[in-house]
């Protein structure tokens, strides 16, 4: 009775510390230099942190698995008078992604995140413009205007266009499709919470094509909004955003509500665009034990697409479109023709995601959770071939948890089971170049279907006192079935081929973590990824670069090893520190092989190696320095390179389009008693060559950027708040290539003629408000 009594008001009060911290802006839960973050709020965090360790205690001492001499620590009371944690166990992003259960991350990981101030005094354009603040990250613009690749550790640099070889989620739904293929043209940074990103191959968490790791994007939820915000913002190259949120909780159901509108003329010629994003989020709490998340994601994009300059180009006028006017025959289909204008390049781009997630809590240790969604992706892309594609994807995840005990020791028990399937409508035609982007004849006709099938387990192990061994083991059976039709220039049948290709891949992992103190972590891990081909890697001539067959592509795979600390050194310094070492296997490698035209080939083998460091310094209340430092080596070992004169040896070649080094650092400051804030941010990017034979580079840079914001708490029936921003990006007018690609030549010369550029911003200043309302 006496321990039924406790359990209860131990509810009682994690319910009514869930209602203060509902009512301020848990956007800033994690930012303590914000007005909604005050010192108040980091110590109900704490007292949080200690309610759930002794509840979650209680509920294993009540069913039997807590060792009878182990008695619950009372901690709500002592907790409210320390130090905020750098580092807590406990953070209010860990709740479940359906409801607000407690969950714990995996162990052994390199993981980072964004604060919740990297999108709130700064609502962005792109979510570069935050998640270049991580270590290990670096974001470079591809075709659109929130289309950018991700790297992670060096992978991801194969594709000039959207993301591969790094799985994409928001929320728990996830959003890489069953070729590997993720854009960013969905994630409106104002939607956002925070950004989570884990390091290094992870296939055995998230199967296929998690070579350099995860990216998990957080929306905020209707407990962060309660009422219904408006954000106006414009500047400089014509830029306009408008958006719109609703959100609100009660006792059983949570619903948030996205819409924005962005247009923007663009920095370079031919990159203006339109774009329009809804996103619809509901989780409802049937009873005690069962949760439903229902989730609609929406994108229209109509957007404008410059060509790569060479580096004459480049250096004559940065903002072209791009293209040589005497590679192309304006009327006429020319395969090597990048023209922009010309050719009117673009994008006529839409994506829609449906998906619903259930999750029951069997009992306080075990869950089971059932993911579906469809996905539907539907493009029109006109470039030196116009392409008309259509991929519908269905995708199915069930996962169980369980906490328990093997003898004395702690136990986390992870399976799961997924199955997805998608098809493949593509045609593709010539582009005339009559400024029009008007069809010619047909080019190739393609049909196929991917289809994965897999399950993994992953077990968690605490053998001794702050010792934890963690294995886990991924398996996938893949199927790609593809069918094309090649026509010659007339319009006549050149070539049929068709293929039905089977991968089976394993994905082990094992590591060793040592809390020696709540605030320390240290850890070595092994890991493994592997990406099968894609249909956009098999149906491109790695002789020509032009649509046809590349069905001997071998999958690519890979190990990663790492040894890495994150400590609270000080009660206001974190720091993280990780040294890791990737060894490929039949890296997939896509080159340019003349204008627009891309080919992929397999590396035999390769590796990367390099240093993760970041730091959090917060010396005084609302004063923050932080930084992340990157630094990857990555060469050749084995690989026999196709060129015009034939195969070249690439073997101790720096492997091309593979950041060096990376640096961001920042200072920031909100003064709390009067809600003004600023900050002053600077990012430092090397050289590193472009080219097999490494005898063209990129230039290194430095850009600077700077914003000052104000946040006014108001006191009527319609206007809750309003935040200001004044930024300034770019403070120098640096002219700079913010994006290079794959290029071919052996020599400087040679390589200099191939389009490998994209410019970055020159001085630009952008402004706005967010309004809250009633």
């Amino acid at each position: 009775m006496v321990l039924f009594k406790r359990a209860t008001q131990t509810i009682v009060a994690v319910a009514v510390l869930g209602g203060i911290l509902a009512m301020d802006h848990a956007a800033s839960a994690q930012e303590p230099t914000k007005p909604a973050a005050s010192q108040r709020e980091e110590q109900l965090r704490e007292q949080l942190k200690g309610i759930l360790q002794e509840l979650e205690d209680l509920q294993k001492t009540r069913e039997g698995t807590l060792p009878l001499g182990e008695q619950p620590k009372v901690v709500t009371e002592k907790v409210a008078t320390q130090e905020p944690e750098a580092i807590p166990e406990y953070e209010l992003s860990d709740l479940s992604i359906v409801s607000k259960r407690f969950q714990k991350r995996p162990e052994g990981v390199s993981l980072s995140a964004t604060v919740p101030a990297e999108t709130d005094s700064q609502p962005t354009r792109t979510m570069k413009e935050s998640m270049e603040s991580l270590p290990g990250v670096v974001l470079r613009q591809a075709n659109g205007p929130r289309d950018f690749s991700i790297t992670i550790r060096g992978q991801g640099v194969k594709t000039a266009f959207a993301t591969r070889d790094i799985k994409i989620y928001e929320d728990g739904f996830i959003q890489t499709q069953s070729d590997g293929l993720s854009r960013l043209d969905m994630q409106d940074p104002w939607f956002m919470r925070s950004v989570e990103v884990t390091r290094g191959a992870s296939s055995s968490l998230y199967d296929n094509y998690a070579l350099g790791g995860m990216v998990q994007f957080r929306t905020r939820r209707g407990s962060d909004i309660n009422g219904a915000e408006t954000f106006l913002s414009g500047g400089s190259y014509g830029y306009q955003k408008y958006g719109l949120a609703v959100g609100q909780e009660t006792d059983k159901i949570d619903v948030a509500m996205f819409a924005s509108q962005v247009m923007e003329d663009g920095f370079i010629q031919n990159s203006n665009y339109n774009t329009q994003t809804l996103n619809f989020n509901v989780r409802f709490k049937a009873d005690d034990k069962q949760n439903f998340y229902f989730k609609a994601i929406s994108n229209w994009l109509n957007t404008k697409v410059p060509t790569r300059l060479t580096q004459a180009q480049f250096i004559a006028n940065d903002r072209q479109a791009g293209g040589a006017q005497t590679t192309c025959s304006p009327g006429t289909y020319n395969a090597g023709c990048a023209n922009a204008l010309l050719l009117n390049q673009g994008r006529v781009d839409r994506r829609t995601i449906l998906g619903g997630m259930y999750e029951r809590q069997f009992n306080a240790n075990t869950v089971l959770t059932m993911e579906a969604d469809y996905d539907v992706k539907d493009i029109q892309q006109t470039f030196s071939q116009i392409t008309e594609n259509t991929n519908p994807n269905y995708k199915h995840y069930t996962d169980l948890r369980h906490e328990g005990r093997l003898g004395e020791m702690p136990l986390k028990s992870y399976v799961g089971f997924f199955v997805n399937e998608m098809d493949q409508k593509a045609n593709q035609f010539q582009n005339l170049a009559d400024g029009y982007g008007t069809k010619g004849t047909l080019i190739q006709n393609a049909r196929g279907s991917i289809f994965n099938i897999g399950g993994r387990f992953r077990e968690e192990l605490e053998f001794v006192p702050t010792w934890i061994l963690a294995a886990g083991l991924g398996f996938e059976q893949s199927r790609v079935s593809t069918q094309a039709t090649n026509y010659s220039a007339t319009g006549a049948v050149a070539s049929r081929a068709n293929a039905s290709l089977n991968y089976s891949n394993w994905a082990p992992e094992m590591s060793l973590t040592w809390k020696p103190a709540e605030a320390y972590r240290h850890w070595i891990r092994a890991s493994t990824g592997y990406g099968i081909p894609q249909f956009s890697n098999l149906l491109r001539d790695p002789v020509t670069g032009l649509p046809g067959t590349n069905f001997g592509l071998k999958p690519q795979k890979n190990l990663n090893t790492e040894m890495g600390m994150e400590s609270k050194l000080t009660k206001d310094l974190t720091v993280q520190l990780v040294g890791f070492w990737t060894f490929f296997k039949d890296e997939i490698i896509t080159q340019t092989i003349s204008g627009t035209n891309t080919a992929s080939v397999n590396a035999d083998s390769s590796q990367y190696r390099g240093i993760e460091a970041s730091y959090d310094w917060r010396p005084l209340t609302g004063l923050r320095f932080s930084g992340a430092y990157t630094h990857v080596h990555a060469k050749y070992i084995n690989f026999s390179d196709r060129t015009a004169t034939g195969f070249l040896v690439r073997d101790g070649k720096h492997v091309p389009n593979v950041p060096t080094d990376v640096f961001n650092t920042k200072v920031a400051y909100d003064h709390e008693p009067t809600g003004w804030g600023g900050w002053l941010e600077g990012s430092y990017y090397n050289s590193y060559f472009l080219n097999n034979s490494n005898t063209f580079s990129i230039p290194s840079y430095v850009v600077a950027n700077v914003n000052v914001h104000k946040n006014f708490e108001l006191q009527n029936s319609w206007f809750r708040f309003a935040k200001l921003y004044l930024e300034l990006d770019d403070i120098a007018d640096k002219k700079y290539a913010a994006s290079g690609q794959v290029i071919g030549g052996e020599t400087t010369a040679q390589a200099a003629g191939n389009q490998a550029f994209f410019a970055g911003y020159g001085r630009a200043i952008y402004g706005g408000v967010t309004l809250g309302l009633f």
